[in-house]
């Protein structure tokens, strides 16, 4: 077991993402590795809250990160496990990768982190920007190009 704290500012990809308000923030992370059988699986479990830019408001948002990831660690060389054994083992719940010594484990965590977070980050009871009804209130107000066949029809 393998277990600490990432600093927000180790995870080059995850940083492009982080407000300047979330940059002291930091993911706690546990690696377990366990076997069943004469699989090999290695455990991951991250958690921690980064400030990401609402994709509405354009404010700070807080979105936690929450992940409990389950591989197969597959030798260098073998073939990953095809579907037929992944529909055998589908209550297991694993990921197959292919695993040497040179395994790049932070960037398997920060590959994990990027996924749990929402493509869109927005607050839960979110407004537009200010400004932004105006621009629904003058849509509402152009007419439609289809409205004169609409007379036409009707015979006006």
């Amino acid at each position: 077991m393998l277990e600490g704290e990432l600093s927000v500012r180790q995870l080059e990809r995850v940083l492009e993402m982080v407000r300047p308000d979330g940059l002291e923030a930091a993911v706690s992370y546990r690696w377990e590795g366990c076997r069943r059988g004469d699989d090999a699986f290695l455990v991951l479990r991250v958690s921690g809250d980064l400030v990401l830019a609402c994709q509405r408001c354009l404010t700070d948002v807080v979105c936690s990160v929450s992940v409990e990831r389950r591989f197969l660690l597959v030798p260098e060389g073998e073939d990953l496990p095809d579907d037929d054994l992944a529909d055998d083992l589908a209550e297991d719940d694993f990921d197959p990768i292919h695993a040497g010594r040179n395994l790049d484990a932070l960037s398997l965590l920060e590959d994990e982190v990027l996924l749990s977070l929402p493509a869109f980050p927005m607050h839960q009871d979110c407004s537009a920007p200010n400004g932004s009804s105006g621009a629904v209130e003058q849509v509402q107000d152009v007419v439609s190009p289809f409205a004169a066949l609409g007379k036409l029809k009707r015979g006006n």
